[in-house]
């Protein structure tokens, strides 16, 4: 089997897909475990399916590449690192698709302090996007007037987007 030009390592193509999954690019470890993007999401090694809306971020210095998962508090998410021995084009194929799952995203100051970011996200077959409140560190999430106003900002995003 050949994925844009390379040939799929046995290892690679015997990993599991839902029905109608399809795979997009992987990578391999040095110990020849498997890296594999699909539409839906990333499979690391050892792990569930990342699906694309639930990574925060995701960065690569190689021949690292960090996922970040999305929490309630920026930066505080399960962060996964994994070496690649083999990236082919798997970096960019990650980016792009953590990009992509953004559809809307607004930063809002809140009162007495703090912030939050609201994020509407595609969630493959999905037809409504999976809204997302992220706070900044620090932003004291035991203020009911913090919730209040995030719960306001929310049910706009919602009217306005969608």
């Amino acid at each position: 089997m050949r994925l844009f030009g390379r040939r799929v390592p046995e290892v690679v193509a015997a990993v599991t897909l839902e029905p109608g999954e399809r795979r997009t690019a992987w990578g391999l470890t040095p110990a020849g475990e498997p890296v594999v993007a699909t539409d839906r999401g990333l499979r690391l090694p050892g792990a569930a399916c990342l699906d694309w809306p639930d990574v925060e971020k995701a960065t690569w210095a190689r021949p690292m590449l960090t996922v970040v998962r999305v929490s309630t508090v920026a930066g505080t998410g399960e962060r996964r690192t994994v070496h690649l021995e083999q990236e082919g084009g798997l970096p960019d194929v990650v980016r792009g698709a953590v990009t992509d799952s953004v559809a809307w995203s607004s930063h809002y100051r809140l009162s007495p302090a703090g912030g939050v970011r609201v994020v509407g996200r595609r969630r493959p077959a999905a037809e409504l996007l999976d809204w997302q409140l992220v706070y900044d560190p620090g932003t004291d999430l035991s203020d009911p007037l913090v919730q209040q106003q995030a719960g306001e900002l929310l049910l706009s995003a919602r009217r306005t987007v969608g």
